[in-house]
């Protein structure tokens, strides 16, 4: 018995090109390198000393902990908004409307940063939190409510409902929130005791950054180790099978929608309560959502991928700002092109297959042989 686990064990974690875990990393390790190539290539047409701001991009923001610091703090909203995608499209859903979840999560957030609903610096922070969570997830149901109930086409809806809530947020904030000093375009200023402050000003380190680490080991968990986890993996990767075997659709629709609508809401409060100190709609939020689909795709829906993808991206957006600023001869879009570059190597179903298919040939010859 214990041998069996033994070597049950062994094949999960065999570093090899057959194993699937370990091809993925060799897969992601070989993207980035080429995307980083092909970084320097371009860099070596538009800048003078291409070496140098290769390094200064990759080493750049180590120099200085306020740099760091900067990585560490921006990073956050855009892990929640990874997180959300990957628990979409882990159960087959495409539901696109994270987008809009943020800017409206946004303006719940700021109708009760700006009212003294508590006078507690504790207390005033989760409520927001509570309020972007709960109204969260009620707005990222109906895309997947009226595809399991009318069949109607989820990415549509929910693409045209980002735009609907986006207005619906411009227009409750210049009516309801706003303040002329800012052209009534954004809101007033949140109150002291709704901001959240920094454990470990240095490094910029708040509460929110050990929530982010709670939340993804707790979805991990759930994915991987819990039926409800189970249920959206089967039902992402093979629906007829899963409703065979009793699985709701519609329930489970619900429940993942709803799932990451409340990570959204998070992800929403932590950019406003950390970053800002007052919203405006067309500007604070916006982006971060589409972003997330794109994190989902670079951690392979793994929610410890997506939050260290995260982190990746806006540490190369942080060394792409600093090599501007001595360097102004270097597109600020530098960072696009590593991460488009990444995301279609990933993707694409050909990249290093024939190597993968000639690696799996030759152990399983030997194996025959043995």
């Amino acid at each position: 018995m214990t041998e069996n686990k033994f070597s049950k064990l062994s094949k999960n974690y065999k570093l090899s090109i057959s194993n699937p875990k370990f091809f993925d990393a060799v897969k992601m390790f070989i993207s980035i390198l080429i995307a980083l190539a092909i970084t320097f290539v371009i860099l070596c047409l538009v800048s003078s000393d291409p070496v140098n701001a290769i390094i200064t991009i990759l080493t750049g923001p180590l120099t200085k902990t306020r740099y760091i610091g900067a990585v560490i703090e921006s990073f956050i909203p855009y892990a929640f908004a990874g997180l959300a995608a990957g628990v979409l499209f882990s159960a087959g859903a495409f539901n696109l409307g994270a987008e809009g979840i943020y800017i409206l999560s946004g303006a719940v957030v700021t109708a009760i940063a700006i009212n003294p609903v508590s006078t507690s610096p504790v207390l005033h922070p989760v409520l927001c939190f509570l309020g972007a969570m709960a109204f969260g997830g009620i707005m990222m149901i109906l895309p997947s409510f009226l595809k399991a109930k009318f069949g109607t086409n989820e990415m549509v809806v929910s693409l045209m409902l980002n735009s609907i809530y986006a207005g619906i947020a411009a227009y409750v904030v210049r009516t309801f929130l706003g303040t002329l000093k800012r052209g009534g375009n954004s809101s007033k200023d949140y109150l002291a005791t709704a901001r959240i402050g920094y454990l470990y000003e240095p490094l910029r380190i708040s509460a929110c950054f050990i929530v982010l680490i709670a939340v993804t080991i707790i979805l991990y968990l759930v994915m991987k180790k819990s039926r409800l986890g189970y249920q959206i993996r089967l039902a992402g990767t093979n629906p007829r099978f899963a409703e065979y075997s009793g699985i709701s659709a519609f329930k489970l629709a619900i429940s993942t929608a709803a799932i990451a609508g409340v990570l959204s809401g998070m992800g929403a409060a932590t950019a406003l309560l950390t970053q800002t100190s007052f919203y405006t709609p067309s500007q604070s939020l916006v982006g971060i959502g589409f972003s997330g689909m794109l994190l989902s795709m670079l951690g392979r829906n793994n929610p410890i991928g997506i939050i260290i993808a995260a982190f990746m991206i806006k540490y190369l957006e942080q060394g792409t700002a600093i090599l501007y600023f001595v360097d102004k001869s270097v597109p600020s879009e530098i960072v696009a092109v590593v991460e488009g570059i990444v995301i279609m190597l990933i993707s694409s179903q050909h990249f290093l297959r024939k190597f993968r298919e000639k690696q799996l040939l030759k152990e399983g010859l030997e194996e025959h042989v043995e």
